[in-house]
């Protein structure tokens, strides 16, 4: 089986952790840009009330500018605005899909400087689904908001799944894909390390990767498909005693 070649990033994973008993109040840092519930700018307010702003990018859309920008709560959940430049007539984002919800990554579709790709993480907790959303801002008034997942599933290894010669099970799952189509493969599992594998539709291995992050438990892969047709991923144990439940996401990251 010959390999094709590829182009694959190893993404970091954004785990939130939940912020410290709000009864202190630390003073506001330097770096760190405070909003209230409506998006209004404000440094003095208290940790309760208080998000943190951790992504802001510029766009323009009719002929003005804006600013869309993504803060945090204590909690994790994160609240999204458009205003115009300078927090400038600040509003909520309307786009109930992704907002409050605990966001991966927020990343500017290339092919459209209006609209941007949204990872959303479906809970605060490690082995829970990952699924991206198109955002369209060309319209700010009403934002457009496009799932974009290919396929989520929660599977399990155990004992009496087909096994390789070294002992170890494996499960397969299949998707439909695009030839240039970018995708993003998520697999976690709190229960056992593991290996993934993509399969084109020729039956040709695209990549073959081992869990690097957290314990081994955790991979995600971002790869461009090379064909159309039905794509197989492989998940496999590392060896016999690797066994229990797992989740794999599956995204496009275009619009």
């Amino acid at each position: 089986m010959k390999t094709l070649p590829f182009t694959i990033t190893l993404i970091s994973a954004i785990i939130t952790a939940i912020a410290p008993a709000v009864f202190a109040q630390p003073q506001p840092s330097a770096n760190e840009i405070y909003i209230d519930k409506n998006c209004r700018r404000n440094q003095q307010l208290p940790q309760i009330e208080r998000y943190t702003i951790f992504s802001r990018n510029e766009f323009t859309t009719n002929g003005q500018k804006y600013w869309f920008y993504a803060a945090r709560y204590q909690d994790g959940a994160a609240l999204f605005c458009i205003s115009q430049p300078n927090f400038n007539q600040p509003k909520v984002l309307n786009a109930e899909k992704i907002q409050r919800q605990f966001i991966d990554k927020i990343a500017r579709n290339p092919n459209n400087k209006t609209a941007f790709i949204i990872a959303v993480r479906e809970g605060n907790g490690l082995d829970v689904p990952v699924t991206n959303y198109g955002l369209d801002l060309s319209n700010v008034d009403q934002p457009k908001v496009t799932p974009l997942s290919i396929l989520q599933q929660r599977g399990t290894l155990k004992d009496g799944d087909p096994s390789l010669p070294n002992g170890s099970f494996y499960r397969e799952h299949s998707f439909q894909g695009r030839a240039n189509q970018s995708i993003t493969i998520d697999l976690k599992s709190r229960s056992f390390e593991h290996f993934v594998t993509l399969i084109a539709p020729s039956g040709d291995k695209i990549v073959d990767i081992k869990a690097v992050r957290v314990n081994n438990r955790e991979s995600q892969i971002t790869v461009k498909l090379p064909s159309n047709g039905t794509y197989k991923i492989v998940v496999q144990g590392l060896d016999r005693t690797s066994k229990g439940s797992y989740t794999l996401s599956i995204n496009s990251n275009q619009l």
